[in-house]
């Protein structure tokens, strides 16, 4: 409720609400006392994901499936069903899943492999050429061609302006399941990215690193290559890590990164029920 009007869809999570909400329906885990102009719900566990479902059900983006006609696309990339395109993407020999949405201006580069209801936002690149190199003896950098591939696994969201660099040789830098990357993010070559995984704007890694299921990852946090954090980490905003982390459930705070044990329930933090 930051912005809070009358005639509005709102959840409450403890008992304060607003005065000026009028005439408005309230999702609470609280059954307390409210004006008579509105109605309120109280939901047992979590009116903040039974809100999102809602608005999600009735207002969430889906693919059209429409391809526009100033997309190019490659004679032998394997398009889904209803996958939308839209105008001036570009898509090399490529596989893409059903129901996944490519919006305009992105590039998907040749061995890149894009999952089922995937959405990729503006000017995305996904197999971007990394730059690995070595000082040759007389001064000259000796650069690594970048010939391994990228995937992104079913449910991901690629924010507007995100570059994933493709592997090395023979890996590929791969995106789990269900992550949301927002927008300006880089991902180094042969990243590997769990499951169900969160980058605030602008985060970026370094090649080889390893982010591990379920962590969280403030804003403009940056990874050195080839470091990893277990899973359920969660990395303040601004971070640099600089090395691994130790165990599961930790906090990453500075510059460079100190590892300290996260508390339950952090502000801005989703909670993640463990199987």
């Amino acid at each position: 409720m930051f912005y809070p009007e009358s005639n509005g869809f709102y959840f409450v999570i403890g008992n304060n609400l607003n005065s000026k909400i009028k005439k408005s329906l309230i999702l609470s885990s609280t059954n307390f006392e409210i004006s008579k102009d509105n109605a309120m719900l109280v939901i047992n566990e979590n009116p903040q994901v039974v809100y999102y479902m809602i608005t999600d059900y009735y207002f969430g983006e889906k693919s059209t499936g429409e391809v526009c006609k100033t997309a190019v696309i490659h004679k032998n990339a394997i398009i889904g069903k209803n996958v939308q395109i839209d105008s001036y993407a570009v898509l090399g020999n490529c596989v893409i899943g059903n129901n996944t949405i490519i919006k305009s201006h992105s590039v998907i580069t040749d061995n890149s492999c894009i999952g089922q209801n995937v959405i990729i936002e503006p000017h995305c690149t996904v197999g971007a050429t990394g730059t690995a190199w070595a000082m040759g003896g007389d001064g000259v950098k000796i650069k690594q061609p970048q010939l391994g591939g990228v995937i992104v696994k079913d449910n991901c969201f690629l924010g507007a302006n995100s570059t994933i660099v493709r592997g090395s040789l023979n890996e590929k830098t791969t995106i789990g399941e269900n992550t949301i990357i927002a927008p300006g993010a880089r991902i180094g070559h042969g990243t590997q990215i769990g499951k169900s995984v969160h980058f605030a704007n602008n985060v970026v890694t370094g090649g080889n690193s390893k982010i591990n299921d379920f962590c969280f990852v403030g804003s403009s946090v940056t990874f050195r290559p080839k470091v990893e954090v277990h899973p359920f980490t969660v990395v303040g905003a601004g971070a640099v890590v600089v090395k691994n982390t130790s165990k599961e459930n930790s906090l990453l705070i500075g510059v460079p990164a100190k590892e300290t044990t996260s508390k339950n329930n952090l502000t801005g933090v989703p909670s993640y029920k463990r199987k």
